[in-house]
């Protein structure tokens, strides 16, 4: 009867292989899954910030463009989790989002009435959105973290 992890292999090691890891695309990078997990709480909050801050019946435009964009965000942050080889490649892709959350109150309102709540929001909401963008991409392309 032979022991568990037991190898038949005299020449290989006797210790348990670890464990899979979870998902199809976890990483073992923990920079990396932090950063995935803010781009996806930044891109859920930017989806929902026009009721929020109660702006979505005053600003249609800017809350449709809100609500587009934080789901773009969003959903690249899950595909960055669910497939690192193709996707990571994608992760500059939230600076430009950032920088557009950024910038959209004045580009997208029609008679530029923003609150100051709508540049609070959308400013710290692309902010985060952008340094989340650099800290992936740094860490996907394989800088030191």
């Amino acid at each position: 009867m032979t022991r568990p992890f037991q190898s038949s292999n005299p020449g290989r090691s006797n210790r348990p292989r670890p464990a899979a890891p979870r998902g199809a695309g976890a990483t073992s990078r923990p920079l990396l899954s932090a950063t995935e997990g803010g781009v996806l709480l930044v891109g859920v909050y930017t989806a929902v910030s026009p009721w929020v801050t109660h702006f979505a019946g005053r600003n249609p435009y800017l809350t449709v463009n809100d609500l587009i964009v934080g789901l773009g965000v969003a959903a690249l942050a899950v595909a960055c989790r669910l497939a690192p080889p193709s996707a990571l490649r994608l992760a500059w892709v939230t600076v430009p989002l950032g920088l557009w959350i950024i910038l959209s109150p004045a580009v997208v309102t029609a008679a530029h009435d923003v609150t100051t709540a709508i540049v609070w929001s959308n400013g710290s909401a692309g902010c985060a959105t952008c340094l989340a963008g650099l800290l992936a991409t740094s860490a996907a392309t394989g800088a030191p973290e």
